[in-house]
Parts: C-alpha cells; sequence; structure tokens
C-alpha cells in the first residue's frame, strides 16, 4: 500500500461577501483567487476551479500531499478580503470556512460532482444524499447493477457520536436518525468496501453548503446525483429574516436571488478528471428539464414570502 498514490480532492467554500448587499461574488475577487491559485499549480496543487453561487465562493483543489492545503487556502482567503476591502463590500463576521475531501486511487474514468448552496441551513444535505445513495426510486441502478446492489455506508455526526448505517439493512434506522437535520448529519458516504463516494463540508452551518462526491461506473451516475433537486425540497434558513425556502436548482448564470428573503439556490458542475487534471466544468442544472421545479419553486416561495412577519414554517 506504501506505493499507492493516492488524488485529494478537496472542497473550501467560504461567504466573503458580495454587492450589492451580498447578492454576487465581486468577478475581479474570483479572477484573483483563481490567478493566485493557478501560481501554485506544479507545486502544491495538480489544478483547481473557482466558482461561485450568490456571495458564496468556492475552490475546488486536485492535489498529491496534503500538508501545505490549509495555510495555501488561508493566504488567498485573506487576499481577497483585502480585495473586497478596497472594493468598499463588508464580509460577513469572520466569514468561517468550510471544507470536505475525497482521497482515492483515480479510476480509469473518473467523475466527480460538486453542489454549492448559497444559504447557510441545516437542511443540506441529509434528505438528498439519502435519495441518491439510498432510494432506489431516485437512484434506480441501486437494485438494477450489481455494482450497486451491495448499498452504501453512511456516517452521520449527532453531538459528539459518529454513527455509520449500512444501507439497504439499516434504512429505517438511517431516516429515523437524520430526519432532524438539527440533532444528526450526514458527512460522508462510502462503498462497503471502504471506498470514498461522497462527502459534506463542514463544520455545518458555517461557510456555505457544499457537497462532493464520485459519480460513474461503481457510484451513481451524475444524473442520478441530481435527480433529487428536480423537486425544490423545503429548507430552513439559519436567518430570522426569511421562512423555510424551497431550494431551486439553478445554472451558473442564474446562480443569485434578488427577492426578498429568497428562495435559495443550489448550482451542480461536473468534472472528469485525468491524470489529476479537471475537465470541465459542465453545468449540470442548465437544463430546461429543470423548469418546471424552478417554477414551482418560486410559487411556494411568492405564497411563504406573503405571511410577512408571521412564519408559515416552523
Amino acid at each position: 500500500m506504501s506505493g499507492i498514490s493516492f488524488l485529494h480532492c478537496t472542497l473550501v467554500t467560504a461567504r466573503l461577501g458580495g454587492y450589492p448587499a451580498g447578492h454576487r461574488v465581486h468577478p475581479g475577487m474570483l479572477e484573483l483567487a483563481a490567478r493566485l491559485l493557478k501560481k501554485e499549480e506544479g507545486d502544491i496543487l495538480i489544478d483547481s476551479y473557482v466558482f461561485r453561487c450568490g456571495d458564496a465562493v468556492a475552490f475546488l483543489l486536485t492535489h498529491r500531499g496534503k500538508e501545505e492545503i490549509d495555510t495555501l487556502v488561508g493566504a488567498i482567503l485573506g487576499s481577497c478580503r483585502d480585495y473586497m476591502g478596497k472594493k468598499k463590500i463588508s464580509s460577513p463576521a469572520s466569514a468561517p470556512i468550510s471544507s470536505c475531501c475525497l482521497s482515492f486511487q483515480e479510476r480509469e474514468s473518473e467523475e466527480i460532482v460538486v453542489f454549492l448552496s448559497d444559504l447557510p441551513t441545516v437542511d443540506l444535505y441529509n434528505h438528498h444524499l439519502y435519495r441518491i445513495f439510498g432510494d432506489p426510486f431516485s437512484t434506480t441502478r441501486l437494485v438494477l447493477d450489481e455494482c450497486l446492489l451491495e448499498g452504501f455506508v453512511f456516517t452521520t455526526s449527532a453531538g459528539k457520536s459518529i454513527i455509520d448505517f449500512s444501507l439497504p439493512e439499516d434504512t429505517y434506522r438511517l431516516l429515523a436518525s437524520i430526519r432532524r437535520p438539527k440533532e444528526s448529519r450526514v458527512y460522508m458516504v462510502r462503498r462497503r468496501d471502504g471506498e470514498p463516494a461522497a462527502s459534506v463540508a463542514i463544520p455545518f452551518g458555517v461557510g456555505a453548503p457544499g457537497l462532493l462526491l464520485r459519480s460513474g461506473g461503481v457510484f451513481p451516475t451524475y444524473g442520478e446525483a441530481a435527480e433529487p433537486f428536480a423537486q425544490p425540497f423545503m429548507v430552513r434558513s439559519s436567518g430570522i429574516e426569511r421562512p423555510m425556502m424551497p431550494l431551486l436548482p439553478v445554472s451558473l448564470c442564474d446562480a443569485q436571488g434578488s427577492r426578498s428573503g429568497g428562495p435559495p439556490r443550489v448550482i451542480c458542475l461536473a468534472f472528469t478528471i485525468a491524470g489529476g487534471r479537471l475537465i470541465g466544468p459542465a453545468d449540470i442544472f442548465d437544463d430546461p428539464a429543470l423548469d418546471q421545479a424552478r417554477q414551482f419553486g418560486s410559487r411556494i416561495a411568492g405564497y411563504a414570502r406573503a405571511h410577512g412577519p408571521f412564519d408559515p414554517f416552523v
């Protein structure tokens, strides 16, 4: 095993502020972050990609070593904050970050899918991960494909306890545990043989909700990963100014909201990895097949917002 070279794929998310008042990240800051990361390729990094959803910014990094990544990310985020300060754009207080990492031997055809939302919420991504890796009515290959038939292991964090649930036999126990996300959160999914499948950005409730997963072959496809988002499920806000709102799957060009109080957005990008290099992204939610979900979610958001200060969803 000592001769095996693992590829590390890291997702870092942060909320650094935007204009006007958190509507979207300044494009100059994205360019600065991308340029600084490109300078590190060939040394600390293999490849990188910078993107955003609303005022949430994310770095997708591929690398072999892990020792210097935290220092590098901290320095680049510091430069981004300085840039925003010069533009007189204030960042959220302390602007904490979240991150997750998948470490694996690169397959002959390696695919990854990344999700990023602009809303700090406890509700991402328990429901969606169950639909992707545990529900055959969403991912039909769980019962039709021998590669997925054995199921997946969900690792949850409940207070100070770390609990594993092996699906399908632990399905009811898992759902009973994660149905209240404030009490129990899924943060890792893996195959029975230990091969990592998905990782959620932690710590929860800070930065911006990010999800990194592998797709294709012995994992659900990118389409199966996107399928649960075709329903605009309700999610809570960490702020007191807006009620529960539907989560809208949107393309990169629509990854910002203008209505007061929501609704929140989520984007989905897919990449192929070859020799550690990122090929892509493909903007998975840039699809007219999701127009109905967006329209339905917008109607729900309008109904919820019409209640004004009377919270319609507790």
